[in-house]
């Protein structure tokens, strides 16, 4: 048993929903910090952009910070989006990724 849970979208990973996306679409995800930790976001298989143009897999987030990110649905399949503090993660910091049929 975790000593404490971390979530994405309200739940741990695996009972919250997966972040849905079709193919060939431009998705605006906005990540939000909502504890006094900083977490580096990561999403698997894709780069985005933050708001300075600038293309990355991974975002710190400061505590309480929000960033808004442009993704370009570029490489289907099912993918990982998680906090790369990998115990953050594994306590349930993560949400699959994953394309539409």
């Amino acid at each position: 048993m975790q000593p404490y849970a971390w979530a994405i979208n309200g739940a741990p990973f695996p009972k919250n929903d997966p972040v849905r996306i079709s193919a060939g679409e431009r998705v605006r995800v906005r990540l939000s910090n909502a504890s006094m930790m900083t977490h580096p976001m990561h999403i698997h298989g894709h780069t985005f952009a933050l708001p300075s143009g600038v293309r990355k897999d991974t975002v710190l987030l400061t505590p309480m910070q929000s960033v808004d990110v442009d993704l370009q649905a570029d490489n289907p399949g099912n993918w990982a989006a998680h906090c790369h503090n990998i115990y953050h993660a594994e306590a349930g910091m993560m949400a699959a990724l994953v394309y539409r049929s």
